[in-house]
């Protein structure tokens, strides 16, 4: 009964989630995508590499928008865009284990983030000793320094990076493929 039947009717989606929620498992392999349920606790090793997390558990609330969401913001500019932005993403929460190195790792982003930013903020402390010519270049010095100090801690701290959610799964990519490979495909009955 397995074969293939031309003529069956296509499953739908809610048939296809069912047949997940049926299931015991919390993950399942999708591609290069690691698909969890929201609310999941995944196993105690380290989603980057897949060595023992020793306990440590990284929980995060992710919030995901469809990219050509992005469009919005040329038309509507950047504050009705963010109001925009809260309505329509999708939330989901994610547990998962983090090894000692990428924590190290993560820890290390932050902080030079923060030394960037603090850079940044000193740069606007001397333009009050400084000569009235150069306030400008230590003024767009100052604000550059603080959005990279901004980005490098943001994106070099991510752990979880939501590839899309839905009503009741989260695909997370930049999952160790070695890690990725320790879950069921979902694509099989």
């Amino acid at each position: 009964m397995d074969e293939f039947n031309p003529y069956a009717p296509p499953k739908t989606l809610e048939q296809d989630e069912q047949r997940l929620f049926e299931l015991e498992t919390e993950a399942w392999r999708d591609g290069k995508l690691l698909m969890v349920r929201k609310d999941a606790a995944l196993p105690d090793r380290c989603i980057r590499c897949n060595e023992p997390a020793d306990g440590f558990r990284f929980k995060r609330f992710l919030t995901w928008a469809h990219p050509a969401f992005l469009i919005l913001l040329f038309f509507c500019g950047p504050l009705p865009f963010v109001l925009l932005y809260f309505l329509v993403s999708k939330r989901g929460r994610v547990t998962v284990g983090l090894c000692l190195v990428h924590r190290r790792q993560r820890k290390q982003a932050i902080l030079r983030g923060w030394l960037v930013a603090l850079t940044g903020f000193i740069a606007f402390g001397f333009m009050a000793v400084l000569p009235h010519n150069y306030i400008g270049i230590a003024l767009i010095g100052g604000i550059v320094l603080i959005l990279t100090g901004f980005f490098v801690g943001a994106f070099g701290s991510r752990v979880l990076v939501p590839a899309k959610i839905d009503r009741n799964f989260i695909w997370l990519s930049k999952v160790s493929p070695v890690y990725l490979a320790t879950f069921p495909d979902v694509q099989q009955p």
